[in-house]
């Protein structure tokens, strides 16, 4: 069976919001009763202009090529010839839909990569400031080319990106969307990217360094979105400055010359933690920033909980549950699915539990906590073993400031008037590690 979203990928090639609407009212010539495209119009269309044959199309539909055929000639092949003024029957292959639509313009000039293999993202709750903020930046008059999202796993930083990459995406001449959680090696990378850039990026050689040189001539010349998502899968784990993991360093050479050196075009990192690539300003002229993306405040994290449908009857707690988890809010949904399923949406049986790490969230605190330097996991256990707030000058280890910088970065210590303490989550956490 066929879905609207078959064939989707010419979106990223094509004006298609435009050609539904144009195509419809050319409909309205040849049938004079309707004057928009049905979702199987526009299913047929987007296969013509991939370059797939009615058979082909047929065969992916799993419909019969014979149906495809005489419903493309009473169709679609009409309402282009419509559009493009030619005489009716004038269309004398499948293949003059695409040519005829490029030669009038509906072709798009943007170059997309990777676009279609964005994840599904749930709905964000109270991150339009962080959308202003990060729009202006990339939009505003003195514009950023480098953008950091730094926050600790389940704050949201892939869906932010993506909530801001499609609410941009038309303002730039190309957009990349890349996903480093599978660790691709950077030539792969590069190569991929320059095969699907127009005919002019030709680097010197396949050499990572030649495919570099030959993309920033192109970021130079075309205002382009660039989007590396999940930077911390390709840093070592046990690192007190976050560095590249072996066979992973040309990255940083990337993230430099993105940084450092002109361009026209827009980088935006997302990542579990900050290196020294991703040290950003507040200079509000700065061409380099970076957003820490700290968790929901009470309204929004209310909000959340609302739609994960937990009752309204146990409200009075909800301030006491969303603060156990600072707002996180993949954390905030984990338990208020665990909260309906096991303790029948009551919120104030679950706290009497006094138990906070379990399942996902448990997976979540291991993936940080095993990535962490001898030294931070050190000073979180001196911060649980006291239990209370401690001083700078209390804590022993030789790496305090370098470490406790580390660990205020990451979200998982957090200081006040009387001293740094872990949050309750991570505070429950690293009690259980301790001997």
């Amino acid at each position: 069976m066929s879905t609207v979203q078959q064939f989707a990928e010419a979106g990223n090639q094509w004006n298609l919001d435009q050609l539904y609407g144009d195509l419809g009212r050319a409909k309205r010539d040849v049938v004079s009763n309707s004057s928009t495209l049905t979702p199987t119009e526009q299913e047929l269309l987007r296969g013509l202009l991939l370059g797939y044959s009615p058979s082909d199309i047929a065969e992916q539909r799993v419909t019969g090529a014979d149906t495809t055929k005489v419903t493309l000639s009473k169709g679609i092949y009409r309402y282009v010839e419509a559009l493009t003024g030619r005489d009716r029957n004038a269309l004398d292959s499948w293949r003059d839909v695409a040519n005829w639509l490029e030669a009038a313009g509906y072709r798009s000039t943007r170059i997309a990569i990777n676009w279609a293999q964005m994840p599904d993202v749930p709905v964000l709750y109270g991150r339009q400031v962080e959308l202003d903020q990060l729009q202006q930046w990339m939009l505003g008059t003195s514009t950023c080319r480098f953008i950091s999202i730094i926050g600790p796993a389940g704050m949201g930083k892939t869906s932010l990106a993506i909530t801001l990459a499609k609410a941009v995406q038309n303002s730039f001449d190309g957009v990349i969307w890349q996903s480093l959680r599978h660790q691709p090696a950077l030539n792969n990378v590069l190569d991929q990217w320059l095969n699907q850039l127009p005919d002019e990026v030709q680097p010197h050689s396949d050499e990572w360094y030649d495919q570099l040189s030959a993309l920033m001539s192109y970021l130079r010349d075309h205002r382009c979105l660039v989007v590396l998502d999940n930077l911390e899968s390709i840093l070592s784990s046990g690192s007190l400055v976050s560095e590249y993991a072996p066979d992973y360093g040309n990255y940083r050479e990337l993230l430099k010359r993105l940084g450092e050196q002109p361009h026209q075009s827009c980088i935006v990192v997302t990542s579990r933690e900050r290196n020294r690539d991703l040290a950003g300003t507040r200079a509000a002229n700065s061409s380099v920033r970076c957003l820490e993306l700290g968790g929901l405040d009470y309204d929004n994290a209310a909000k959340l909980l609302v739609a994960e449908r937990l009752p309204d009857s146990g409200r009075s707690q909800w301030k006491r549950l969303i603060n156990q988890y600072r707002g996180n809010p993949l954390m905030l949904r984990i338990v208020a699915m665990t909260i309906q399923e096991l303790f029948d949406g009551d919120v104030d049986r679950f706290l009497k539990q006094k138990i906070t790490i379990f399942g996902d969230i448990k997976y979540l605190i291991d993936q940080q906590y095993d990535r962490l330097s001898m030294a931070e996991q050190d000073i979180l256990g001196q911060l649980a073993a006291k239990a209370e707030p401690m001083s700078i000058e209390e804590i022993q280890h030789p790496d305090c400031l370098a470490a406790i910088s580390a660990l205020r970065s990451k979200s998982l210590i957090e200081k006040s008037p009387a001293g740094f303490t872990l949050i309750p989550v991570v505070m429950e956490y690293v009690r259980e590690q301790l001997p």
